[in-house]
């Protein structure tokens, strides 16, 4: 389901100050995630794992990392 862009890396975080600190899995993309406005507005942040995007205060995106604990 995903736009088929091609992100730097696997992880995106939503660096908007105006939203929740998300962090979105480009492998697992959905609709509901809009990772193509992230990077249109220039508020992607990139992360190599989940690990670094959790250690900066990034929560899981409910919709493409539903498993997780914490996806809201």
């Amino acid at each position: 389901m995903g736009t088929g862009t091609q992100y730097p890396t696997r992880y995106l975080g939503d660096a908007n100050p105006y939203r929740k600190k998300h962090v979105h899995d480009t492998a697992n993309e959905k609709r509901s995630c809009t990772l193509h406005a992230l990077e249109w507005a220039r508020n992607a942040v990139p992360f190599d794992t989940l690990e670094q995007a959790y250690a900066a205060g990034y929560a899981p995106c409910l919709f493409c990392l539903p498993q997780e604990p914490g996806a809201d």
